[in-house]
């Protein structure tokens, strides 16, 4: 059963399992959810599976990467989760100074306050380096399609409209760069 978070209220939320996933690490969680009531954004929060174990549950899972190039310019990917990233040709497209390489876990906590395996756009709301371009391949960008993110925790995935989530991002002070990914991407991903 999904749990709706909200920030005055908890549905759902009565035994000890889904009070544990409450609680669990990430910097600013309730702060995540209460912005997200106050701007006005539904959410439906429930307990995270992998691919096989998903039984038909909702939206499009999506892949969030935490690059960096070689200049100490950052960037937050976002695609389909089965996709794979041509990362030169991201380069390229993106005129990133050099290659890529991703963000060491110690890059991840202090400046979005995530462990590793938690990379989201929700952790925009922990940035204090203002040195982000975020990143979303265009297929996610359909107003009402429905996407996944964890939120600011592995253990959880977040339902959200890809206009909300952009509503959200600009909330953050940043703004979405839109990049057709679909040619780099495995047939079974077009």
């Amino acid at each position: 059963m999904p749990l709706k978070l909200s920030w005055l209220k908890y549905e759902s939320l009565t035994n000890s399992a889904n009070m544990a996933l409450l609680s669990l690490a990430g910097c600013g969680r309730e702060r995540l959810f209460r912005t997200l009531e106050d701007l006005g954004i539904p959410v439906t929060t429930v307990r995270y599976y992998d691919k096989g174990l998903r039984n038909g549950m909702a939206g499009t899972f999506c892949k969030n990467l935490f690059l960096k190039d070689r200049k100490g310019q950052y960037y937050l990917v976002i695609c389909h989760e089965d996709c794979q990233v041509d990362m030169k040709w991201l380069k390229s497209q993106l005129q990133a100074y050099r290659n890529f390489s991703f963000a060491s876990g110690e890059e991840l906590q202090s400046i979005l306050c995530i462990k590793p395996g938690a990379v989201t756009p929700f952790a925009l709301i922990n940035d204090t380096t203002s040195n982000i371009r975020v990143v979303i391949d265009q297929s996610l960008t359909v107003q009402s399609a429905l996407l996944n993110f964890h939120p600011l925790n592995s253990e959880e995935t977040t339902l959200i409209t890809f206009k909300d989530v952009e509503k959200f991002v600009k909330y953050c002070g940043y703004q979405i760069e839109i990049v057709n990914f679909q040619h780099m991407y495995r047939a079974a991903c077009s």
